[in-house]
C-alpha cells in the first residue's frame, strides 16, 4: 500500500527506510518497558542492588528508542517538506499543462485547487505524524504481547486474545471511515469552485444586494461540506468509543487475572505491577491507533485524489510531427460528442480558406464554439479529421499549433496584474512600440487613457476591475500581437459598442489578409463582413447539428434559407426605435 506514495519521494526507498526506522523504535520503546520486569524485581527484591544491570537495560532500550525515533522524525519532516509536498504539486503543475485544454471546466479549477492545498496538506503528515503514531501503535502492544507471553503466559494469552477482536473492529472501522473519506474530496473541490466563482461574482452580486453565505450555490456548498464533516466525525467516533471500551475491558481483565495469579502465589508482585504497566501500554495505544488509522485512510484518499489528476490522459503527441503547409483548415467527415452516447455533430464537414474569413452562425447551443475549440484541440474528434495546411491536428506537435492559432472567446480570464502585461503574455518578448500598435487596434487606448495607472494598471483577479467589454479588449490586443496566421474568434463583438464594433470588424478586414479567420458572432454587421458562411442546425430531440447551408453572405442573403431569415430578423430589429 505504501509503495503508492513513493512518486512522491526523490528516492523510492525513502518510504521503506522510514518505516523500518519507526518499527525499530517501536520494538525497542517495547522492550524498554519489557525491561521493567526485571528491574522491578530486582529493585523489590532482597539485593536492590542487583537492580543497576537491568535499570541500564532499561535506559539503554529507552534511548536506542528516542535516538531512532528522532533521527527518523527530522528524516520524515524534511521529506515531507521537500519530497511530498514539493513533488505533490510539481507533479500537478507539470501534468496540468499537458492536458488538453477541453479538460479544463468550472469543476477543474476547485479539483486542482483541493489538491495542490488540501488533499497535499494531508500528505504532508503521512511521514512525521501519521505513520510513526501508526505504527508505535501496532509494533509497540505486539512487542509487550510477546514479553509477556514469555514471562507469564496466562497473562499473555488475554492479551492475545484481544487480537482477533481488534482485527475484527478494524475491518469495521476502514469500511466505515473509507465510505466517508472519499466522499470528500468531491465535495471539498465543488466547495472551493464555488468559492472562487463567488470571488468572481462579487460585482454582480453586491450589485444585487447578495452578501456573505446569502447566494444560494455557495450555502449549499458548504451546507454540504459541513455535513460530510459531521459524517466523517460520526463514522469516527463510534469506531473510537468501541476500541475505548475494548481497551478499559481488557485491562480489567488482565488486572483481575494477574491479581489472582499472584494471590495464587504463581507470580510475585513486582512481576504483577511490571505486567501491569506493560498493559497499560498495550492497551492505549490500540484505544487511539483508530485516530491514526483514519488519518492514513485519509491520505489514501487524499493521493487518489491526486492521481486522478496526474494520472488524466494527455492528448497524444506524435512521434513524428507533420509540418503545415498553409493555414487552410479543413475539418472532413468530424463526429464529436462530449459524453459517450451524446453526439454532438456526425460526418461534419467544412473549410475555412486561407487568408479568408469564415463565419459560423446557428442558434446557440448547436456547437460553433466547440468547432474552434475543435480546431485548436481542446479535444480529440472521434471520428473523421481536422487537418491545418493539410496536416491533421493529431499529427501536429501542439506548441506548434498553438503558435499558429490565436484565440478571443466569450469568457476572457485576466491575471492579477498590469494590462500591459496582460496583453504581452501572447507574445511576452514584443517591443513596446508593438505593444501599442496592438492595444490600438484593439481599441483600448480610450480605456487605459481613463485607468489611474494607464497600462500599469492592475485589472484584478480574473479582471474584475474591468467591464466585460474591456476584457474583451484585451483579448483582442493579445491576439492582435501574438499575430498568429490563423484567428478563432467567438462572439468577438458582444461586449462592444457600436462604435468600437465598427472598428474592430475594420480590424479583422486587415488582419485576414494572408491568415485565416473563423469568426462566431451573432451581429449582422461582423457576419456580413465575412468572406463565406457555414449555417448550422439546432439541435432537438438529441439530433446531431448540421450544415444546412453555406455560401458567401450575399449569396445566402438572396436564398430563401436559415439565413435569409436570419437577415430579415436582424433588419426588422434595426428599424425598432424608443419614442
Amino acid at each position: 500500500m505504501l509503495s503508492r506514495f513513493n512518486s512522491f519521494f526523490d528516492r523510492p526507498s525513502t518510504i521503506h527506510l522510514l518505516v523500518t526506522g519507526y518499527v525499530v523504535a517501536a520494538v525497542l520503546q517495547g522492550l524498554a518497558f519489557s525491561a521493567l520486569i526485571g528491574f522491578l524485581r530486582a529493585l523489590l527484591g532482597p539485593d536492590p542492588g542487583q537492580a543497576w544491570g537491568p535499570m541500564w537495560l532499561l535506559v539503554g532500550f529507552g534511548a536506542a528508542a528516542f535516538l531512532i525515533q528522532a533521527a527518523t522524525l527530522i528524516r520524515a519532516n524534511k521529506v515531507s517538506a521537500y519530497d511530498v509536498c514539493g513533488n505533490a504539486v510539481a507533479r500537478i503543475g507539470s501534468h496540468v499543462v499537458r492536458l488538453p485544454l477541453g479538460w479544463f471546466d468550472s469543476g477543474s479549477v476547485g479539483r486542482v485547487s483541493s489538491a495542490i492545498s488540501t488533499e497535499t496538506d494531508n500528505l504532508s503528515h503521512l511521514t512525521p505524524i501519521v505513520l510513526p503514531q501508526f505504527i508505535s501503535g501496532i509494533v509497540t502492544p505486539l512487542t509487550v504481547l510477546v514479553v509477556t507471553l514469555c514471562y507469564e503466559w496466562r497473562l499473555g494469552l488475554i492479551m492475545l486474545l484481544v487480537v482477533p477482536v481488534v482485527a475484527l473492529l478494524w475491518n469495521w472501522a476502514s469500511r466505515l471511515l473509507m465510505a466517508e473519506h472519499r466522499r470528500a474530496p468531491a465535495i471539498a473541490a465543488r466547495t472551493a469552485s464555488v468559492a472562487i466563482e463567488h470571488a468572481h461574482l462579487q460585482p454582480v452580486l453586491r450589485a444585487q444586494g447578495i452578501s456573505g453565505t446569502a447566494w444560494r450555490p455557495l450555502a449549499e456548498a458548504l451546507s454540504d461540506e459541513n455535513d460530510e464533516m459531521n459524517a466523517i466525525m460520526a463514522a469516527q467516533g463510534r469506531p473510537t468509543i468501541a476500541f475505548g471500551l475494548l481497551a478499559q475491558a481488557f485491562f480489567a481483565a488482565v488486572l483481575a487475572a494477574g491479581l489472582g495469579i499472584v494471590l495464587g502465589g504463581g507470580l510475585d508482585a513486582a512481576a504483577f505491577v511490571a505486567i501491569g504497566v506493560m498493559a497499560a501500554r498495550f492497551t492505549t495505544p490500540i484505544s487511539q491507533s483508530i485516530f491514526y488509522a483514519a488519518a492514513l485512510q485519509q491520505d489514501m484518499v487524499s493521493l487518489d485524489a491526486i492521481e486522478q489528476i496526474v494520472e488524466a490522459p494527455t492528448l497524444p503527441e506524435p512521434a513524428s510531427p507533420g509540418h503545415p503547409a498553409g493555414t487552410d483548415i479543413r475539418l472532413d467527415d468530424v463526429t464529436f460528442g462530449y459524453t459517450t452516447g451524446d453526439t454532438l455533430f456526425e460526418q461534419l464537414s467544412l473549410q475555412a480558406a486561407e487568408g479568408r474569413i469564415t463565419a459560423l452562425v446557428g442558434p446557440s447551443g448547436c456547437g460553433k464554439s466547440t468547432v474552434t475549440k475543435l480546431i485548436a484541440r481542446f479535444w480529440d474528434v472521434g471520428s473523421g479529421r481536422i487537418t491545418v495546411g493539410g496536416v491533421d491536428v493529431r499529427n501536429m506537435d501542439s506548441a506548434e499549433l498553438m503558435d499558429m492559432v490565436s484565440m478571443v472567446f466569450q469568457d476572457v480570464y485576466l491575471f492579477d496584474t498590469t494590462i500591459a502585461e496582460n496583453v504581452r503574455i501572447s507574445r511576452p518578448g514584443a517591443t513596446d512600440e508593438e505593444l501599442a500598435e496592438a492595444i490600438a487596434r484593439a481599441g483600448l487606448e480610450p480605456v487605459i487613457a481613463a485607468l489611474p495607472d494607464g497600462l500599469d494598471t492592475r485589472v484584478g483577479e480574473g479582471g474584475l476591475r474591468l467591464s466585460g467589454g474591456e476584457r474583451q479588449r484585451v483579448s483582442i490586443a493579445r491576439a492582435f500581437l501574438k499575430d498568429a496566421p490563423i484567428l478563432l474568434l467567438d462572439e468577438i463583438t458582444s461586449a462592444l459598442d457600436a462604435e468600437n464594433e465598427s472598428a474592430i470588424t475594420q480590424a479583422l478586414a486587415e488582419l485576414a489578409a494572408g491568415r485565416t479567420v473563423v469568426v462566431i458572432a451573432h451581429r449582422l454587421s461582423t457576419i456580413m463582413a465575412a468572406d463565406h458562411v457555414y449555417v448550422l442546425s439546432g439541435r432537438e430531440r438529441g439530433i446531431p447539428t448540421r450544415i444546412v447551408e453555406h455560401g458567401s453572405p450575399a449569396e445566402l442573403a438572396a436564398g430563401d434559407g436559415m439565413f435569409a431569415e436570419l437577415v430579415q430578423d436582424f433588419s426588422q430589429t434595426a428599424r425598432w426605435s424608443v419614442r
